[in-house]
């Protein structure tokens, strides 16, 4: 396997265990059993050692096949633009899932607000970012 196939994979298996991981912690954060604190305790703990991993495996990987072919990505194939797009709302979401769940360890916040509605959305991202690569509509 070549080192762009490889980091296709890296960026693969780390997009499921990323976007996996988000959803558990807005899941968790979201959910009524025991306090708020506590759930924010589990979520953060999720955060911290699933979903921030996989997300700079992700990351790295992509942006160094970025690199490497950024005239066929950037310039050739216009759906990169898109699926950037796509990937960048994931990624703000990842970072306000992530924050959420650190001021509700604190205490700092009691309830998760609308944490559903942002894993929601982001997932749909996701999907489209993933959507977009397999079909190159454009």
């Amino acid at each position: 396997m070549d080192l762009r196939m490889l980091l296709v994979v890296l960026h693969v298996i780390g997009n499921l265990v990323w976007i996996g991981s988000i959803s558990a912690v807005a899941l968790v954060l979201s959910g009524k059993r025991g306090d708020s604190k506590l759930r924010g305790e589990i979520g953060l703990e999720l955060y911290k050692k699933l979903a921030v991993p996989a997300f700079v495996a992700s990351f790295t990987a992509g942006v160094i096949r970025l690199i490497l072919d950024s005239q066929l990505y950037l310039v050739a194939t216009k759906y990169m633009h898109a699926k950037l797009t796509l990937a960048l709302v994931v990624i703000a979401l990842h970072h306000v899932i992530g924050a959420r769940a650190k001021r509700m360890a604190s205490g700092a916040r009691s309830e998760a607000g609308p944490v559903g509605m942002f894993a929601a959305v982001l997932v749909l991202c996701a999907a489209g970012a993933a959507l977009l690569v397999l079909v190159k509509p454009f």
